[in-house]
């Protein structure tokens, strides 16, 4: 099986100011048949290959976060630049201290690839 990619799907937005630029729009994993790779979906490359964006010194800030409820947590690593998602424990629930912890890479990717994961990305204007 293919490991699991992500793209921007067309209608983001873009927001330059005189130091930062915003793209917001939604991100979509590839298929529900690919494999979801240990460490998380590649992100940080997928948002500086926008077009739109004119920086060298890489993604500042990215949020994401599921618009349909589908109870995964997307969380973008800084120090890999991927895209992990996070779900409760098996062992775990809502009411207990346990950390969430990552997708295990046999998941079915269903529910992930239909979601509509919608991301906040800043990143530094070059001068």
């Amino acid at each position: 099986m293919a490991l699991a990619t992500l793209s921007v799907n067309a209608g983001y937005t873009v927001d330059n100011t005189q130091k930062l630029e915003k793209v917001i729009g939604t991100i979509t994993v590839s298929s529900a048949s690919s494999t979801y790779p240990v460490g998380g979906i590649t992100l940080d490359s997928v948002l500086l290959a926008l077009p739109e964006v004119t920086t060298n010194s890489g993604v500042k800030r990215c949020v994401l976060q599921s618009a349909t409820g589908t109870g995964y947590i997307y969380q973008r690593i800084p120090s890999t630049g991927k895209m992990m998602i996070l779900q409760v424990p098996p062992n775990g629930s809502l009411t207990t201290a346990a950390p969430l912890q990552e997708i295990p890479s046999n998941t079915n990717l269903q529910g992930v690839a239909n979601d509509q994961i919608d991301f906040e990305a800043q990143f530094k204007r070059n001068a």
